[in-house]
């Protein structure tokens, strides 16, 4: 499962794992993943991978009964600067789906779970914030029950419309996937971003010079929401070798409580 577009069609929430440690070879090749990902707007951030077994002596990690079995967990810290948490939620979703290509379980985790236990492990410093942890595992059987639908993508996960999501030329103006033409995927990628209480708090509108993006909401998980959106958008262009790259502009679209983000230029 090489292709960003199966990743995202098939990752899941997990919440229930076998309890096996991760293999010496899905260790390391995390380990060695999480070690080459990059801030994608310059910030600082990190995720930490920690094993609730460190040598001879069990770790207390509390998730409040959420999470079973896991094995481990990781950790998305990063340091506050203009779309810190936004590019730091984006390398945490580059890593959720490189865990879905190894066969292992994980779950964004916002807030049922102990804060002081993970910031303690993580040694998170005075400028330092941790916003979001995962399980990471082995997920039990009934959790690999395969989609039987026709379009397994959207399984479970009800979305809003995509003429409802995207715009052609301004607000108010919906956008159709065949309009969209070869962005209609990437667009389609962005629906099924996953999204705290399933709010979907992105908005975009698409011009000539690119896509815009906007977050409709300004509590703290939107900010996550839309760097996992643009994790989905920017991968899948990449892998469908349309270029273009994120950048501010000084004078994007004005829509009525849609807050600007960044934009894709083609």
């Amino acid at each position: 499962m090489n292709s960003i577009i199966e990743q995202i069609r098939h990752r899941r929430s997990v919440r229930s794992y076998t309890g096996e440690p991760l293999q010496a070879q899905h260790e390391s090749d995390l380990l060695k993943y999480i070690a080459g990902l990059a801030h994608p707007f310059g910030g600082k951030a990190r995720i930490e991978y920690l094993p609730l077994h460190m040598g001879s002596a069990p770790v207390k990690l509390g998730t409040y009964g959420v999470i079973s079995g896991a094995p481990a967990f990781l950790a998305l810290i990063y340091e506050d600067s203009e779309l810190g948490k936004t590019g730091a939620a984006y390398m945490f979703e580059q890593t959720l789906l490189h865990c879905t290509t190894m066969g292992l379980g994980t779950c964004w985790l916002g807030g049922a779970f102990s804060r002081s236990d993970f910031k303690k492990l993580c040694r998170v410093t005075a400028a330092e914030r941790l916003p979001i942890v995962s399980p990471v595992g082995y997920p039990v059987a009934k959790a690999l029950k395969p989609p039987t639908p026709a379009d397994p993508s959207l399984i479970d996960r009800p979305r809003k419309p995509f003429e409802a999501t995207f715009f052609s030329g301004a607000f108010g103006s919906p956008l159709s996937p065949e309009a969209a033409g070869e962005y209609a995927k990437p667009l389609q990628m962005v629906r099924l971003a996953p999204s705290a209480n399933n709010m979907q708090p992105w908005r975009v509108v698409g011009d000539s010079a690119g896509f815009h993006f906007y977050k409709t909401f300004s509590f703290g998980f939107a900010s996550v929401d839309i760097g996992i959106a643009l994790c989905h958008f920017e991968q899948t262009c990449r892998e469908l070798g349309l270029p273009g790259q994120f950048q501010s502009i000084a004078s994007p679209p004005q829509g009525r409580n849609a807050r600007y983000v960044i934009s894709w230029l083609r």
